[in-house]
């Protein structure tokens, strides 16, 4: 859910790695711009999910058309960024699919006297499914982040699972992955742990040992490689 929504959750990661914070805000408009929504088109492309970066709401008393320019300039906030992700999701009915797929098949048995083979049979649904999602209105939904580039902290407001892996998937995409960062989600046992301390390469084995029995070999492994 994003924050214009009435209500309000997060998740709080935190970036490791990367030899610098980036500093330009050319460099981040560069890694932006691939992954910018388009264009909302009621004509699917045959994609159960569709997403992408959009304009932040609510920072200024603007109200541009969708389809107006923009990049992270019209996203800085206080000492980061306000980020927002457009999802697009399109749904086909079991029974729609089943019926439609049903027609195909017996109109194919009377065509050439024989049912379709198994691979036939299969490529058949997988064709009538992406025509059906094609013509399907899609539900929007919004995740808005705000991401303190120079301290390696991004606040997530939603908990949805669903979203919020979507989100990480298209934030290391878009900027994690391309500068050398790690996103790693906070949660217990490491939220007692302050932003200086997950930073500190030169922390003892006992705490080490303490994360480890804890937390996910991933986190420990990417925080002190």
């Amino acid at each position: 859910m994003g924050i214009q929504g009435g209500s309000l959750s997060l998740c709080r990661y935190r970036l490791l790695g990367g030899a610098s914070r980036p500093n330009k805000l050319s460099e981040l408009n560069s890694l932006l711009e691939p992954y910018k929504a388009e264009p909302l088109l009621l004509q699917g492309k045959g994609k159960e999910e569709e997403y992408g970066w959009v304009r932040p709401v609510g920072l200024d008393n603007l109200n541009p058309p969708p389809e107006a320019s923009w990049d992270l300039s019209h996203a800085q906030l206080d000492d980061g960024f306000l980020l927002r992700m457009r999802l697009l999701r399109r749904k086909v009915p079991a029974s729609l699919l089943q019926l439609v797929y049903r027609q195909r098949f017996f109109a194919h048995e009377e065509k050439t006297g024989r049912a379709p083979p198994p691979k036939e049979r299969r490529n058949l649904r997988d064709s009538i499914k992406i025509e059906l999602l094609e013509r399907a209105l899609p539900t929007i939904a919004h995740v808005d982040a705000f991401w303190r580039d120079r301290d390696g902290e991004l606040l997530v407001f939603s908990v949805s699972k669903k979203s919020t892996e979507i989100f990480e998937r298209l934030f290391t995409t878009s900027f994690a992955g391309p500068l050398g960062l790690t996103l790693v989600r906070i949660e217990p046992p490491l939220l007692g742990l302050s932003l200086a301390a997950l930073d500190d390469k030169d922390a003892t084995a006992e705490t080490i040992g303490r994360l480890s029995a804890a937390a996910p070999v991933a986190f420990t492994e990417n925080l002190y490689p």
